[in-house]
């Protein structure tokens, strides 16, 4: 029996024991319909392709622990969460746009040099938070850039408020710390 016409349940058998030509097969079947799916959904090509290739990716990675009934299925909920995970991710980037522009003049962002300011500042800003805890992390983003209440993280986190509370002090204390000289030299640019 020829590789291309075993069932998709065959060619995950053979999968699971590192057969190349059965995961080429299955990339063959599935690979355009994924593709197609993530580029009508977040309309980029480049970031749909990466986003076919993340999930094979994952498949050949897992090959034998995973034990799939549909296989289709399972290819297309693997998408839609990178879809969702990416989806998410450009909307925090938005919100910390906009939290950004909350404390800045508007003139901050009117220029190219201005846009290079911006991508300092956030690299910035990111290199400090990755510094502290996961938690601490995970609160200040879901606060400050998904624009949670402290009750909801509370919630999400199964923390109490107080905890909460405790982790976006401790946040915002370490990022005023660490960034005051940044923002400060900007300022001073500013001038």
């Amino acid at each position: 029996m020829s590789i291309n016409s075993r069932s998709d349940s065959e060619l995950l058998a053979l999968l699971r024991e590192s057969d190349p030509a059965a995961f080429r097969e299955l990339y063959e079947r599935y690979w355009y319909g994924l593709y197609s799916k993530a580029a009508r959904k977040i309309g980029r090509k480049d970031i749909a392709e990466e986003m076919a290739q993340q999930v094979f990716a994952v498949l050949w990675q897992k090959r034998g622990v995973l034990y799939i009934e549909n296989l289709g299925a399972y290819l297309h909920v693997s998408l839609k969460n990178l879809i969702v995970d990416y989806i998410r991710k450009n909307i925090q980037e938005e919100n910390y746009l906009q939290h950004l522009k909350t404390f800045l003049p508007p003139s901050y962002f009117s220029t190219a040099a201005q846009d290079v300011q911006y991508h300092d500042l956030t690299d910035n800003l990111h290199r400090v938070l990755g510094q502290l805890p996961e938690k601490t992390q995970q609160v200040f983003i879901l606060s400050r850039f998904e624009q949670l209440t402290i009750p909801e993280i509370a919630r999400d986190l199964s923390l109490s408020e107080k905890a909460i509370e405790y982790h976006l002090s401790r946040a915002l204390s370490f990022l005023r710390l660490h960034l005051r000289e940044f923002i400060a030299l900007f300022l001073l640019l500013r001038l």
